[in-house]
């Protein structure tokens, strides 16, 4: 079996491990994740947070603007370009990603002890992957 029919298998059962446990506690995990890439990037324009997340911008704009009315996402002017924008986390949002952060670090003490290592040790690896996934999609015609 090819390593990405392995990495897709992989996606979809920790997706529905994650999903499953966080909707559980009224956590939206898609947004989570987006909150998690505002607060880390910040600031960033919606059409970074596109690149990054692997988001269609049009999908981005939906999910910030009910973000921003929900109170967890603010947005600031962008100086250089007038007609973008910056996204931070509001006080809220931070707080918001704080608790929520504590559903997720379960689900990987779980997986921790079923793998006998830390997830963690994967990080570096599939950081690459995420990179280099997002650079090919960078040279793809719209």
């Amino acid at each position: 079996m090819s390593v990405l029919l392995e990495l897709h298998s992989a996606d979809r059962l920790v997706r529905a491990l994650v999903e499953g446990h966080m909707l559980a506690r009224g956590i939206r995990p898609s947004f989570f994740a987006l909150l998690c890439m505002i607060d880390i990037h910040a600031p960033i324009t919606p059409s970074a947070l596109s690149a990054e997340s692997g988001l269609r911008r049009t999908g981005i704009r939906d999910i910030v603007n009910a973000m921003v009315e929900n109170g967890h996402v603010q947005r600031r002017p962008n100086a250089a370009d007038r007609r973008s924008h910056f996204l931070e986390l509001t006080p809220a949002g931070k707080t918001f990603v704080r608790e929520a952060g504590k559903s997720l670090l379960a689900i990987e003490r779980r997986l921790d002890k079923e793998l006998g290592a830390p997830v963690e040790e994967m990080r570096a690896d599939l950081r690459g992957l995420r990179r280099a996934a997002r650079a090919i999609l960078a040279r793809l015609p719209e």
